[in-house]
């Protein structure tokens, strides 16, 4: 064989290992991204949903019950447990007066 047919098959091959890893490389970054841009928005919902139990309950199960109404994961929600998940953090209650908070993950 030539030496010119050597060298632009090894180009070729080499170059279709880099286009493949290339494009591996960005699907990966992109599922990466959404899967944190998602964790990153239920974190935020979890802050939002903290300030307005602090700011407008007493801090008691049964005004954080009416508070979270509108929440996503309401229904499934268990209050007559003394933990209540949201989507990171858990509301930990003591005789039916919030106790602490912890997160999840």
């Amino acid at each position: 064989m030539n030496k010119r047919k050597i060298a632009f098959w090894t180009c070729l091959i080499a170059l279709i290992i880099i286009i493949i890893g290339g494009l591996y490389s960005i699907i990966d970054q992109g599922t990466s991204l959404t899967y944190m841009r998602e964790g990153y928005s239920d974190t935020e919902n979890d802050l939002d949903n903290l300030m307005k139990i602090i700011n407008e309950t007493d801090l008691t199960k049964g005004q954080i019950k009416k508070s979270l109404k509108e929440h996503k994961l309401f229904e499934y929600m268990d209050f007559k447990s003394d933990t209540i998940s949201l989507d990171r953090v858990n509301l930990i209650f003591n005789d039916n007066r919030l106790d602490k908070i912890t997160k999840q993950w």
